[in-house]
């Protein structure tokens, strides 16, 4: 059966929407790996610590809404954990580092503790998008939650309201919508270096509401970093 060609109308509708969708976008090379704060790791859910595995010195993660303590003796998947230290702030030299790569057809991220000597441990392995929206939940980020639509080496968000209708131009656009693209080139700029925010402004419907449709693009691993996740919750949210 051969497909049903758009109407002159549909067509027109399609060519307006894409002359006045506006975009910021830049793409350099996303890092294999990035190094985020303690801080970051606990917004996650896991604290990080210090005891023994298997009666061997080790770090490694507990979830925190366990509740470990210190001097705390437990088993996991038939090894023996003691927990020595609940670290509260990292030792010099020491960093966390996360790197976000495609296994079985998702992302996955991996998150390292690398020690002053440059030796890593693995803590943990997790689905991307799974460890994204628990701690999204988790730092009450609504508006990535609800925009959140795919997750791979990057991750989508489309955040849309109301009907769409007849573009609004550029010049014509209200204050919030240019900060929003304002916004948009600052985090891809000065954080994330990588990514494409689009905004498409259909004016208001009846009721005074805004109606648009805003995507953005950005790596994974930089999501990761709770403060530059916030920065995008918070200029999503701003959208209304």
């Amino acid at each position: 059966m051969a497909k049903r060609k758009l109407a002159p109308d549909q067509l027109l509708r399609k060519h307006e929407i894409a002359l006045h969708t506006y975009v910021r976008e830049q793409w350099e090379e996303i890092p294999r790996q990035i190094e985020v704060k303690l801080k970051s790791l606990k917004a996650w859910g896991f604290d990080l610590i210090f005891g023994l595995r298997g009666g061997e010195a080790a770090v490694f993660v507990s979830e925190t809404e366990r509740g470990r303590k210190v001097g705390e003796v437990y088993e996991e998947e038939g090894e023996t954990f003691e927990i020595r230290e609940i670290v509260k702030e990292l030792p010099k030299g020491a960093r966390i580092v996360v790197e976000v790569g495609l296994e079985d057809r998702r992302g996955v991220i991996h998150g390292y503790y690398r020690a002053p000597n440059d030796q890593e441990t693995l803590l943990f392995t997790l689905p991307a998008a799974e460890l994204l929206l628990a701690y999204f939940k988790k730092r009450r980020l609504h508006a990535l939650i609800e925009a959140f639509h795919s997750s791979g080496l990057t991750t989508e968000f489309i955040r849309q309201r109301g009907t769409t209708g007849k573009p609004v131009p550029f010049e014509n656009l209200p204050p919030k919508m240019r900060q929003a693209l304002r916004v948009g080139r600052d985090v891809i700029r000065q954080h994330t270096h990588a990514g494409r925010f689009t905004l498409v402004y259909f004016g208001k419907n009846k009721d005074g509401d805004d109606r648009y449709v805003v995507t953005w693009l950005l790596p994974t691993i930089y999501l990761f970093d709770v403060d530059i996740a916030e920065k995008v919750d918070k200029s999503l949210a701003a959208l209304g």
